[in-house]
């Protein structure tokens, strides 16, 4: 009888501790203070992604949004053929899928940066939420639209220097952690070199010097996955010189 008990006060604080897990997750533009009353309801279940494994392609039937937990994805668009371009990174507390609320399929491909973890939020769970508590939805369409200006400001970096290019990027993950109380200093960036190159129009040897000469500066410093900026005031100056 103990142990029944001692099972379920287990359970019981395990279910508190993912949701608390989700709501923080979740705690990104728009969200904020809308999902206390229907955060249980609408998460199904924590996922484990491993590196270089998909949640979704594209032209998929769209069934599921995803919030990133841990690590995070590149977003991928295809191009004339085969090819694809990386448009995009999903970084812990971002939207991954919204792309298949319209049209019932997803227009990109995503793909793990290393071992991930989601929280999924069906479609229909989010529909039927959206109708009893309308904040929902507008607190959805507060968030899509904040990754989608993010993507906007993306392409008119294009015809910018090299080193503004990369400058930004760290700038956007710097502010990215900050709206989240994380550290805007010192982050994980489990982002390959070629994928930022390709993400940014640049060669994979651009990167590399671009960072080679950040830390000369001591502007950055990296070690394995981790980036710490050590002196904002020069990265903004930098970005701002050359813009």
């Amino acid at each position: 009888m103990g142990s029944a008990k001692l099972l379920m006060r287990m359970d019981l604080t395990t279910t508190g501790r993912y949701q608390q897990d989700a709501l923080h997750a979740l705690r990104l533009p728009g969200f904020v203070g809308c999902l206390n009353s229907t955060l249980s309801s609408l998460v199904a279940d924590d996922i484990a992604v491993p590196n270089g494994q998909t949640r979704y392609c594209h032209g998929d039937t769209a069934r599921n949004l995803y919030v990133v937990k841990r690590s995070g994805f590149k977003i991928m668009t295809p191009l004339c053929g085969h090819d694809t371009h990386i448009s995009g990174f999903r970084m812990p507390g971002d939207l991954v899928g919204a792309c298949g609320l319209n049209g019932g399929h997803y227009a990109f491909t995503n793909q793990a940066l290393s071992r991930s973890m989601v929280c999924r939020l069906p479609f229909d769970r989010l529909r039927e939420a959206q109708l009893k508590q309308p904040v929902l939805a507008q607190g959805l369409l507060q968030a899509i639209a904040h990754q989608a200006a993010q993507a906007q400001r993306q392409t008119t970096r294009t015809n910018l220097p090299a080193l503004v290019r990369f400058g930004l990027l760290i700038l956007d993950i710097c502010t990215h952690h900050k709206k989240r109380n994380l550290s805007g200093t010192e982050f994980e960036l489990p982002i390959p070199r070629t994928d930022i190159a390709d993400f940014l129009a640049l060669a994979p040897e651009t990167i590399s010097r671009l960072v080679s000469s950040l830390i000369e500066r001591q502007i950055l410093m990296f070690k394995s996955k981790t980036v710490r900026i050590l002196d904002h005031h020069a990265l903004e100056h930098a970005c701002e010189a050359l813009n």
